[in-house]
C-alpha cells in the first residue's frame, strides 16, 4: 500500500502539469480498418478548426465534450477518444463504422453496421456488401444474425448476393450463381436455426456442383424443421 501512494500523486501532478499546457497541434487518426474510407484524417481535421478554437488554449479550458460530439456526429464514425498530452498536442482517435449490408428502404438507401446503426452512403467509398432489400429499418435490423454470418464465413460471403424481406416477413435469400430465391424463414428462427438451415444448404449446394447443375431448381425452402424443399 505505501508503494502505492507516490504512483498517485505523481499521475495527479501528470495531469495537473497537462492541464496547464497549452494546445499547440491537433492530431487526428482514423483507423483505416480493411481499407475503408468513411472518414479522412484532413477532413476531420479541417472541420474541427473550423468549429472550434483550440490552439494557444490551455488543455484544462478546451471543449472536450463539445468536440466529442462533434467529430462523433460525423457519417461513418463509431468511436473517437481525445488525449491531451504533455507536449502540447491534442490526440484524437478515431475508429469506423464497418457496414454490413448496403440497405435499401421504400424512400432511401442507407448502409447499415455490425451494430445495427445506420449511416449514409459515402461518395469517397462503397462497400462491398450483400444489398438488402426491407420495408423498414426496424426489419433489416432483424436480419443481423445472418449479416454476422455472412460477415465472418466466407464461403456464404461470396454466395448471397441479396437478402430480401418478403410481405410474411421471412427472409429469403439470392445467391449470385442461378435466379433461385432462397426462403431462410422468418427473423425470430435465425439465432436458433441459422447454422443449421445453413448447413443443409451448404450440403445441397455441394450436391447440386458435383452434378455440375446449379440452375434447375428456382426455389428452396429451409423454413420446415430439419428440412430442405426445392422446386424447379
Amino acid at each position: 500500500m505505501l508503494l502505492m501512494v507516490p504512483v498517485a500523486v505523481a499521475f495527479t501532478a501528470a495531469d495537473r502539469a497537462t492541464e496547464a499546457v497549452p494546445c499547440l497541434a491537433l492530431d487526428i487518426e482514423v483507423d483505416q480498418m480493411e481499407g475503408m474510407f468513411f472518414v479522412d484524417a484532413p477532413t476531420l481535421h479541417a472541420l474541427v478548426t473550423e468549429e472550434f478554437n483550440l490552439l494557444n488554449r490551455p488543455m484544462a479550458s478546451l471543449p472536450l465534450a463539445a468536440l466529442h460530439r462533434t467529430i462523433s456526429a460525423q457519417n461513418g464514425v463509431a468511436s473517437c477518444s481525445l488525449e491531451p498530452t504533455l507536449g502540447g498536442a491534442l490526440k484524437v482517435q478515431v475508429t469506423q463504422q464497418r457496414p454490413l449490408a448496403r440497405v435499401w428502404l421504400p424512400d432511401t438507401v442507407l448502409y447499415m453496421d455490425e451494430l445495427g446503426s445506420s449511416m449514409a452512403l459515402s461518395k469517397r467509398y462503397t462497400a462491398d456488401v450483400p444489398v438488402l432489400h426491407a420495408p423498414t429499418i426496424e426489419a433489416a435490423q432483424s436480419t443481423l444474425p445472418l449479416l454476422r454470418k455472412l460477415d465472418t464465413a466466407p464461403f456464404w460471403d461470396q454466395l448471397i448476393d441479396q437478402i430480401e424481406i418478403q410481405e410474411d416477413g421471412t427472409i429469403a435469400l439470392r445467391p449470385r450463381i442461378g435466379d433461385v430465391l432462397v426462403e431462410l424463414g422468418a427473423a425470430s428462427q435465425l439465432e436458433q436455426e441459422l447454422n443449421g438451415r445453413l448447413e443443409r444448404l451448404l450440403t445441397f449446394y455441394t450436391a447440386l456442383i458435383q452434378r455440375g447443375d446449379l440452375r434447375q431448381y428456382r426455389k428452396i425452402s429451409l423454413q420446415y424443421d430439419g428440412q430442405l424443399v426445392a422446386s424447379k
